[in-house]
């Protein structure tokens, strides 16, 4: 089928989308989240995210062209779209409204994220894991928590404002690093530049088991290919490597909580995975997923998440 022929290419169906997301446009205090989702919404490759006042799209350049006259019929009139174009490059490019400013703070119940609308890539925020922060949130209180792979922050941030007593972020890059220090600020939560912890993720993990500090809760959400590890470069998650050096660092008691995104198999058997290597018992006592904004007729596709117990 011709991309201009495309499913996603009718006012009907981002009509429909809309319409099955209605709870959300009608939270007040949530701002950020995808109104149209690729598969789940009848058009793979295709999607549209709210960013505060802007929007950003990525797909097919015919899908580009088309969106802004679809949503004039729909009488939608974001401050600024975005548009990326995949497959290929993906340029960011200006598609409807006004240049939007470098930087964007959004809003998701409550807290504030930074993010960069003309990201080539991910603008700073993974809306997928919404709940998985939100999760977070209700069980930081009081907790020494570790967030590994941090990026921008937002699992820590969460966790932080849920009232954990602490929060180490751990990440690869530098950039990330400063980036959740503007989360929190932002958040107008407490900044440690101890807290913030960037380079070999391995090589620190190894040096923290040697000490005394443990924690009350890790967040362990690797990507699929972790970059800088040279011929030895994992992929696939890497769990097989990273639960022996972090399960250490875990107090009995206390919860790690781990994300999937390994589409060819089912959470369950990536529970039992990460079980199996485990080095302590670990009990499942919480299933999450991505939220209803990224509908998926395929349970396994979706983003998932488990957390775990430690018991003694």
């Amino acid at each position: 089928m011709p991309e201009s022929a495309a499913p996603f290419a009718t006012r009907a169906g981002l009509e429909a989308a809309w319409a099955r997301r209605a709870a959300l446009h009608e939270d007040p205090d949530l701002d950020v989240y995808r109104l149209f989702h690729g598969h789940g919404d009848g058009a793979p490759g295709c999607t549209l995210d709210r960013l505060g006042e802007g929007w950003v799209a990525t797909g097919p350049e015919a899908w580009l062209a088309e969106l802004p006259a679809l949503l004039r019929e729909m009488g939608q009139a974001p401050a600024w779209l975005i548009g990326r174009a995949r497959p290929g490059p993906g340029t960011p490019r200006l598609l409807l409204g006004s240049q939007p400013p470098e930087r964007v703070t959004v809003t998701e119940h409550g807290l504030q994220f930074d993010i960069e609308p003309m990201a080539s890539r991910n603008v700073g925020l993974y809306l997928d894991t919404r709940q998985a922060r939100q999760w977070i949130r209700e069980h930081s209180a009081g907790r020494l928590i570790l967030n590994l792979f941090a990026y921008t922050g937002s699992l820590g941030v969460a966790a932080a404002a849920g009232g954990a007593r602490g929060v180490t972020h751990m990440d690869m890059q530098k950039r990330a690093l400063r980036r959740v220090r503007t989360n929190l600020e932002l958040n107008e939560l407490r900044v440690d530049a101890r807290d913030l912890i960037a380079g070999d993720l391995y090589v620190h993990l190894r040096r923290m088991a040697k000490g005394s500090r443990r924690f009350d809760g890790i967040i362990l959400d690797p990507p699929p290919q972790v970059p800088g590890r040279g011929a030895h470069r994992p992929s696939g998650q890497d769990y097989e490597t990273l639960l022996p050096a972090t399960l250490p660092l875990l107090s009995p008691g206390g919860w790690l909580l781990c994300f999937f995104s390994r589409r060819n198999q089912s959470q369950a058997t990536c529970e039992a995975a990460i079980q199996d290597a485990a080095s302590v018992p670990l009990e499942v006592i919480h299933r999450g997923t991505s939220g209803d904004d990224f509908p998926e007729a395929d349970a396994n596709a979706k983003l998932s998440f488990s957390a775990f117990a430690h018991r003694a």
